[in-house]
């Protein structure tokens, strides 16, 4: 049992190491994860106001050439109006003319509205294209903010994880979770006793219950902070 309890407070050691180390870098994580998604979405806006700019000078080429063939055909009716030989044939040519204007003065409407809103995209676009700059060289700082910790930590943090699973394999499953349960809801699992008191929530431990303690026989809980108590000798003992 002294080498359950030793492994388990070797354990909270470790997991405080680890703490220490991870929290050296902060939110950087969580910062270039969120500046990573702001600045797909940025490109994603910029790539949509690229495809409408196109498409908007596409179709305007097509009215624009569509208005041009029947501006020509209008000529061309005006042209055969002079030579019809009935009212009949007058009219068709006329209703011809008409309709031909008609669709030219539609055309001319929709390319007004296109070029009012290619200026309106356009300045979508210079604003998303320098939002996009900033964000890129924003991004760069805080990876290599990131990587510079990374690589100052990753040997340490390495050597600490893989002690951690070699403790981890001589504590048994139901001391795990309670050990797994407790630092989620304290922080700290085990707390070994100093000063005859609970060096997790600093409350006196009863003098009976710190000689069955020094037995390291088996596992006793603070009565006042709930975490596990081991001796000051398996503190001692127990170094990383």
């Amino acid at each position: 049992m002294k080498s359950i309890l030793q492994s388990l407070y070797l354990l909270q050691l470790l997991d405080t190491e680890l703490d220490d180390l991870r929290e050296l870098r902060g939110d950087l994580p969580e910062t270039v994860n969120a500046m990573e998604q702001d600045l797909a979405a940025v490109e994603q806006r910029i790539e949509e106001i690229d495809e409408a700019l196109k498409r908007s000078a596409t179709e305007r080429s097509m009215k624009e050439k569509e208005s041009l063939e029947l501006i020509a055909k209008i000529e061309k009716y005006k042209g055969q109006q002079l030579e019809v030989t009935n009212n009949k044939e007058y009219d068709a040519l006329t209703r011809e003319m008409e309709s031909a204007e008609t669709t030219i003065a539609t055309n001319e409407a929709l390319i007004a509205e296109w070029v009012d809103k290619n200026v309106e995209l356009k300045a979508s676009l210079e604003q998303f294209t320098t939002k996009r700059d900033e964000l890129s060289k924003e991004l760069e700082i805080k990876r290599e903010e990131l990587k510079d910790i990374l690589e100052t930590t990753a040997e340490e943090e390495i050597a600490f994880v893989k002690r951690r699973e070699q403790a981890l394999s001589e504590v048994l499953e139901r001391d795990m979770q309670l050990y797994a349960r407790i630092r989620g809801a304290k922080g700290k699992a085990v707390a070994p006793i100093r000063r005859e008191s609970c060096s997790g929530c600093y409350n006196v431990v009863p003098p009976q219950l710190i000689l069955e303690i020094k037995k390291n026989d088996r596992l006793f809980i603070c009565e006042h902070c709930g975490r596990i108590l081991v001796s000051e000798e398996i503190a001692q003992e127990t170094k990383i």
